[in-house]
């Protein structure tokens, strides 16, 4: 017998149109129906959405943590409670992004993704792993340790792909590095989307980069440095590879959605240049994240931070490194919010941003990423503020908000 659900009573957001007072009807996990007359349907389990906004759930591709996990040490347990939170705020799948390590660190955390996507219900959210790190450029660390910092050696690149093989579908890498195009082709050629990211290339760096199959910008304007001025002619700038990636049409760019990382007339830029499906919204998110502000958190280096409006900042004796910025600590939620108010988007076209698009980046745009039938029912309900008051993955119940509150 079919497992069946009714949502019903919401404005609907399909993939190409707005359904004022809809219904999505589940069967399966998979979406079967969408329309408006769903007094047809009876005997048949339901949930009144009340005239809240029935949308696609969220695809965050870019996050290293929420509340106290940590993607880059967490087993596959607290991988699992990581994935639950998520769906507090939307999200229905996520790739965990890992920092620069060893790399037997990295492999490690690649076999802990693989235990936990074979978890019940919550495993579906972990679409796999990003891997940041450590084919980075120095200047451009961030928050990555310098010691880490690797070239993409054959060996590496290939030990990469044979011990993560199936979990592993992003890297993060900077094109100006030694074999970084040897490395873009063999990542490519196996089904894994390469990234231009932390990174000081140059124009041709990236058309190279591109040309051997990268087709990613992580999170633009942060810790991308290409704009120089020309050591030739003074006060001539250079185009950079910011450049190379806003001219190709086929090539996606992410931005964090927080306007500490990136200043807001870069989402009005954003929207304008690229075509629709090649703008995605991301968290780049940390430990602390969905924590209250003025939490206080302790690194296992002693280091101390605390939450303040969707970011961390640092706590310091010195007053030069008091305060400051050290990551994000934005939801996918708060940051389509930000997306809308930033940029005048109406809600329709702004949510694709954080499901649609990112869907299309990671190739999965058949199977998730909107509502429309045929699809996994990944659905959230959310009211005009962007509050989640549910989330179902694979039409089963991943978080209710009611039931939350009567724990």
């Amino acid at each position: 017998m079919s497992e069946e659900l009714l949502i019903y009573n919401g404005k609907v957001l399909t993939e190409d149109r707005t359904i004022e007072n809809g219904y999505v009807y589940i069967r399966d996990g998979r979406i079967a129906s969408i329309g408006e007359n769903w007094q047809r349907f009876s005997g048949v389990e339901s949930k009144d959405a009340a005239g809240l906004i029935i949308a696609p759930g969220y695809i965050d591709m870019h996050t290293h943590g929420i509340k106290d996990v940590d993607f880059m040490e967490a087993d596959a347990g607290a991988c699992v409670r990581a994935l639950r939170e998520y769906t507090a705020f939307g999200v229905t799948r996520v790739v965990a992004s890992t920092l620069a390590n060893p790399f037997d660190n990295i492999i490690q955390q690649a076999q802990r993704f693989r235990e936990a996507q074979g978890a019940p219900l919550y495993g579906a959210v972990l679409h796999g792993m990003h891997m940041e790190g450590p084919w980075i450029a120095e200047r451009c660390r961030g928050g990555h340790a310098r010691e880490y910092l690797t070239e993409p050696t054959q060996e590496a690149v290939e030990r990469l792909l044979r011990e993560t093989g199936g979990v592993l579908k992003t890297v993060t890498l900077a094109p100006e590095l030694p074999n970084s195009v040897q490395a873009i082709e063999r990542l490519s050629e196996n089904g894994v989307i390469v990234s231009i990211g932390h990174s000081e290339a140059s124009y041709e760096d990236a058309e190279r980069a591109i040309l051997a199959g990268a087709r990613h910008g992580t999170h633009l304007y942060d810790t991308n440095l290409g704009y120089k001025e020309n050591p030739e002619e003074a006060l001539v700038m250079m185009p950079g590879h910011e450049t190379a990636m806003l001219m190709n049409d086929d090539f996606s760019v992410e931005l964090i959605g927080c306007p500490v990382h990136v200043p807001k007339p870069f989402f009005r830029f954003i929207n304008k240049v690229k075509p629709r499906r090649k703008k995605v919204i991301v968290t780049d998110s940390l430990v602390g994240t969905g924590m209250k502000d003025g939490t206080v958190l302790t690194y296992k280096d002693g280091r101390k931070v605390y939450v303040s409006e969707n970011v961390l900042r640092m706590i310091d004796e010195d007053p030069k490194v008091d305060g400051n910025l050290t990551g994000s600590a934005v939801t996918m939620n708060v940051a389509i919010r930000r997306l809308v108010e930033y940029t005048g988007l109406p809600l329709f076209e702004a949510i694709r941003w954080g499901t649609l698009n990112p869907a299309t980046t990671l190739g999965v745009d058949n199977e998730t990423g909107s509502i429309r039938v045929g699809k996994w029912a990944d659905v959230q309900l959310m009211d005009e503020e962007f509050n989640v008051t549910a989330t179902f993955v694979k039409g089963v119940a991943a978080f209710d908000a009611g039931r939350e509150r009567e724990k």
